[in-house]
């Protein structure tokens, strides 16, 4: 029997970025409780969430085809621990992806598209205040918009994926408190992408992604955690098992 191949279809990717599992396992990451390198036990995170081990598989196996997530065979599951190296080639393939779309957004900008992009900016104001993974997540979101508006759709594929690489960087390796800009960086950019002014779009680009780069520290903590702490800590309670009948 053929082994069924990962799903590529963008509809079911969505669907499962939606899995309680997949969003709280990001949503510890982001909060710092899932550290680069921890290991995720299927039998602790079933626990945890009040699953069975076969949901978890599939929500890490997920993971692992974002590079959220690292298998390694004969030990199990750990979060994805990217060296300086990898998390400055991401922020490289961003700025030449960034420059590209900005470029084409603007070339190709009319009236509507201009009324989405403030849209855009208006519902992301409010998760400002957020936790820190809607946050990351609407910010992300701001960038797939503006891919979304240059036209080409492969620009908006490679923006998701590295838009979602981007964040897990900054959830892992941001230092607490550590001053987000964000909320200043995306107006402005939208501001000269509204202006056709596509040299100040492209610099405005450049400092955010350098800034964002900059505040990172590439070290963690490795303090041992329990899975289940981590979980509860963050309001996820498993749901009750229902056992047969006994007869």
């Amino acid at each position: 029997m053929r082994k069924r191949e990962a799903s590529t279809d963008p509809v079911e990717h969505a669907t499962r970025d939606e899995d309680p599992v997949v969003q709280g396992i990001l949503k510890a990451i982001s909060l710092k409780r899932l550290r680069p390198g921890m290991k995720l036990g299927e039998i602790e995170l079933a626990s945890a969430f009040g699953t069975n081990r076969a949901h978890i598989r599939q929500a890490l196996s997920h993971l692992a085809s974002r590079n959220l997530i690292t298998h390694i065979p004969n030990r199990g599951a750990f979060v994805s621990q990217p060296s300086a190296d990898e998390a400055r080639a991401v922020f490289d393939a961003r700025k030449t992806l960034e420059a590209a779309a900005i470029s084409c957004a603007i070339e190709n900008l009319t009236a509507p598209m201009a009324q989405d992009l403030k849209r855009f900016l208006k519902l992301e104001g409010p998760h400002r205040h957020c936790d820190r993974w809607d946050g990351l997540s609407m910010g992300a979101g701001f960038h797939i918009e503006i891919a979304r508006l240059s036209g080409n759709p492969v620009f908006v594929k490679f923006m998701e994926e590295l838009s979602l690489r981007t964040s897990l960087i900054i959830a892992q390796f941001e230092p607490p408190g550590a001053e987000d800009r964000t909320p200043h960086a995306h107006p402005h950019i939208a501001e000269r992408i509204l202006a056709r002014d596509k040299a100040g779009a492209l610099e405005a680009m450049e400092e955010h992604l350098t800034e964002i780069q900059a505040r990172l520290r590439f070290d963690s903590l490795d303090d041992h955690v329990e899975i289940a702490t981590i979980f509860e800590d963050l309001g996820i309670v498993p749901k009750p098992k229902t056992g047969r009948r006994k007869r």
